[in-house]
């Protein structure tokens, strides 16, 4: 058994230009395993204990608890065309401005608490992309992704 290694942290690997986490990855899974852009994601998320990976089940139970806006808010990210959803989409399906979703991502927060039982869980990832201002500096837009896990659970929940 070979004894030598490298260890990175998760959060360091992805502070690391897109073109030195290909090469780790590549360095650590082989050529034959090169990753995708969106494996080479999911293996990061994977490895972010913190990014919440929820079940089927698990969807169910955090999208019985919600209410009308949050349940509106997990509807957009089912019915998007991957695990990335944009922030605008959620506001309009809610009838708001991108700058009045607080109340929404705090009550995921706080339902994503309650069903994983971890406080330290986070359900989106808003670090991948930068977020969208207009002319006049007023946030529009965000690209946001959930897991590929919660993504195909709540699809499985949500999208009939």
């Amino acid at each position: 058994m070979n004894s030598n290694g490298l260890f990175i942290t998760t959060d360091t690997l992805r502070s690391l230009p897109r073109d030195l986490q290909d090469a780790l990855l590549v360095a650590t899974l082989g050529q034959a395993a090169r990753p995708s852009p969106a494996s080479a994601a999911g293996i990061l998320d994977e490895e972010d204990e913190n990014f919440a990976q929820l079940s089927p089940a698990q969807a169910r139970e955090f999208y019985s608890g919600c209410g009308e806006k949050t349940r509106k808010a997990l509807e957009v990210i089912a019915n998007s065309d991957s695990r990335q959803f944009h922030l605008a989409d959620v506001a309009k399906a809610i009838g708001v401005e991108p700058g009045e979703l607080r109340g929404v991502w705090g009550g995921l927060t706080r339902r994503l608490s309650t069903v994983t039982g971890d406080s330290d869980c986070y359900l989106i990832n808003w670090e991948r992309h930068d977020g969208e201002f207009d002319e006049e500096g007023n946030y529009v837009d965000h690209i946001g992704e959930v897991s590929e896990l919660t993504y195909q659970s709540f699809r499985r929940l949500l999208v009939k």
